[in-house]
């Protein structure tokens, strides 16, 4: 029996050597296919790999000390060290394995400082495209913290000083803190986004809405508002969202005729001479002609500011199709706003503010830049304001210039308007839905033979001489007019409300209507105002109403990522920590000192699947085929059975033999006396049989069982 045992055992360790060779065999096999996978990605070399790193050393050294900082990356040398410590030290940046914040930063300042693509940056810094990628978005995500630090808005406890030291001003601006406008941006955007994006510009843009003080440092920016959404709907919007605008009480801010004239936005006198050129060669004839020349004195601080801030950064300038998402681009704004502010603290480029100075007092205006139709000249009491200022202004402009006489106000004459019906309209809008349909409304816009069918169209149905710019203009019209009660109602999906097609109200009761006009008191005069053709309108103009619902502050988005966090490795610090225990790029194939030598590294615990996932991107390896992989996972089955019957045969053949050491931790817990515990140790060391059946019983019943078992050995 025994022989039959052994025979067996010998069979089963033959067996279990076979199949550790097999093991062996597959893995040399996969090892080399693997090997050569890499060949044929063309991975670069060792001499490659040095080369690389000589370039970026090379291009560090430039930038820290060749005296070029400035023409590549827009800052002193001093600076840009500076701003390395302060994104390490508040910003939450850290360098990576491969790739230290030095070059992270200076990588990020070569992209939006030169308008470079991600493939130009990683060619240039001898990077993958994707650790580019990663460089960029670390590098946004660091400096868009730091907006507590260098956007803050004004407290209004003191005058500014460039107000204060000119007679030009002081006092009549004595209150003012600042001055609000809005700048587009191109973007990037789907092509069935893109009616709501593409305004004025003619291309899909956001626009952003941004107050400055009058040192051009920016309080306030909000970003990613639809290219067509208008300023005064922004900065209504600014006033009242979670992170708003704030302009302390008894100061106001100035702002252009595109935005509301209130309490705390002072706006110039329409339908008056305003921009600076116009009075360069005709000086100021009246008090409103003298008020706007000095207000646009002022408040083009705002647009000396962006000036600035797009020349230093033309990623935000460019007007071609940007390289980055619209969110993205919203972002690089954001964060180049915060870099602005930086160096206007620490590396003020008087150079580049005279320049934008000239063009700002000597480049074209843009003339009706804004619809200024349906806009309130504000409140008495703003209305008080400005006269009031105005007046005095002139008076003391009258005692210095005694030349100049207050010739009054010019008359103008109006031109001659086609006035609309609600059959007009009926016909127009029939029309254009029919186009619509039809096809020929692409990305927002009629087509010119749409519009040329139109005035076909109507020209026969209403018999009269209407053209393509009447038709235009009407347009624009019923999209403001929709526009009026779309963003009050949403639609009609406001609960309580409905669109009566008979009455053409906007039907409601008593009790929901109140409480609609109690939030919101300019609802009282739609109430009892008819709409026509609403229905028609919500085809044809609400998937093209701007919403501003990507529209955000610095705070506002650190908000919203603080909040979407994941609590495992999506932190910022452990983000960061993972990126840099595990960063794989095309240099990091070798591994030590040089570069150079292959290393092996020791094995890590076990990761999570969200892990594995990141690093699964990052090294993509040929696996072999299904069959391949079935066979294999059946001939480690195989191995493993056999390892578990030879461990069994291995039990029977050689029974486990306990310790003197081992017999007491395991007697020790049973609760015996000292004397019970040594005469066990003497009774159960000289029957192992006796030691490996008690200590396979549970541990409440193994004192009942010894003392059976030294009762029947007596």
């Amino acid at each position: 029996m025994d022989n039959r045992i052994v025979n067996t055992f010998h069979a089963m360790r033959a067996t279990q050597l076979h199949a550790a060779t097999l093991i062996c065999l597959l893995v040399v096999f996969i090892t080399r296919n693997r090997l050569s996978s890499k060949k044929k990605a063309n991975l670069p070399t060792r001499d490659e790999i040095l080369q690389r790193r000589c370039v970026r050393e090379e291009m560090l050294h430039d930038i820290t000390n060749s005296g070029k900082c400035r023409e590549l990356i827009r800052m002193s040398e001093t600076t840009f060290m500076k701003l390395c410590n302060v994104l390490t030290r508040d910003g939450g940046l850290r360098p990576t394995q491969r790739m230290s914040i030095e070059e992270q930063v200076a990588c990020f300042l070569h992209i939006v400082g030169n308008d470079f693509r991600s493939r130009f940056a990683s060619w240039l810094y001898r990077r993958s495209r994707s650790t580019t990628s990663r460089c960029l978005h670390r590098v946004l995500r660091a400096i868009i913290s730091l907006e507590g630090r260098y956007i803050q808005q004004p407290k209004g406890d003191t005058v500014p000083k460039e107000i204060q030291e000119k007679t030009r001003f002081y006092p009549f601006f004595k209150d003012c803190i600042g001055a609000i406008d809005g700048t587009h941006v191109r973007v990037r955007v789907p092509t069935k986004d893109a009616p709501r994006y593409r305004g004025r510009k003619g291309y899909p843009t956001i626009n952003v809405l941004a107050a400055c003080t009058f040192d051009l440092k920016f309080t306030y920016v909000l970003s990613g508002w639809e290219g067509t959404a208008s300023d005064s709907r922004i900065i209504k919007n600014a006033l009242t969202r979670e992170d708003k605008l704030v302009i302390p009480t008894g100061r106001y801010c100035l702002v252009d005729a595109g935005l509301p004239h209130t309490s705390t936005l002072m706006a110039p006198y329409r339908g008056v001479r305003y921009h600076l050129k116009e009075y360069s060669k005709r000086a100021p004839e009246n008090s409103k002609e003298l008020f706007n020349l000095r207000h646009a004195s002022l408040r083009n601080a705002i647009e000396r500011a962006f000036g600035v801030l797009k020349k230093r950064f033309p990623i935000i300038r460019s007007t071609q199709e940007p390289f980055y998402t619209c969110s993205t681009q919203s972002d690089i704004f954001l964060a180049c706003c915060i870099l602005h502010n930086f160096l206007r603290d620490e590396d003020r480029d008087q150079d580049l503010e005279d320049e934008v100075i000239h063009e700002v007092l000597n480049g074209p205006q843009e003339e009706g830049r804004h619809n200024t139709r349906g806009l309130q000249e504000g409140s008495a009491g703003a209305d008080q304001l400005r006269n009031s200022i105005a007046n005095e202004m002139w008076n003391n402009y009258l005692i210095k210039n005694e030349a100049f006489e207050n010739n009054g106000k010019k008359e103008q004459g109006t031109k001659g308007q086609l006035k609309w019906t609600d059959k007009m309209d009926n016909a127009f809008l029939q029309a254009m839905i029919t186009q619509q349909d039809m096809g020929n409304r692409i990305n927002g816009n009629f087509s010119t033979q749409a519009y040329n069918d139109m005035v076909e169209e109507l020209t026969t149905k209403l018999q009269m001489d209407l053209d393509k710019n009447h038709l235009k203009n009407r347009l624009k019209t019923l999209k403001q007019r929709f526009s009026q009660w779309y963003d009050l109602f949403r639609g009609t999906s406001l609960s309580g409300f409905s669109w009566n097609s008979n009455t053409k109200f906007i039907e409601a009761e008593d009790e929901v209507w109140n409480r609609l006009i109690e939030s919101n008191p300019k609802a009282v005069a739609l109430k009892t105002k008819k709409v026509s053709n609403y229905n028609e309108m919500l085809e044809l103009f609400a998937t093209d109403r701007a919403s501003g619902a990507n529209a955000e502050t610095a705070k506002e988005r650190n908000a919203r990522l603080h909040v979407n966090e994941d609590p495992g490795i999506e932190t910022v610090t452990n983000v960061d920590e993972f990126l840099a225990a595990n960063e794989v790029t095309l240099e990091n194939q070798y591994n030590n000192d040089d570069d150079v030598q292959m290393l092996f590294s020791d094995p890590s615990p076990p990761e999570s699947s969200k892990t594995k996932k990141l690093k699964s991107k990052k090294r993509k390896i040929e696996e072999p085929d299904g069959a391949f992989n079935s066979k294999l996972v059946n001939c480690v089955d195989g191995v493993a059975n056999a390892i578990q019957e030879g461990n069994k045969i291995l039990d029977r053949i050689y029974p486990r033999e306990y310790t003197g050491d081992e017999l007491y931790k395991e007697l020790e817990p049973m609760g015996l006396t000292p004397h019970e515990i040594s005469r066990a140790l003497i009774y159960l060391g000289a029957n192992q049989a006796q030691a490996r059946l008690l200590f396979s019983c549970p541990l409440q019943i193994r004192k009942t069982i010894l003392e059976d078992m030294m009762d029947a050995g007596k």
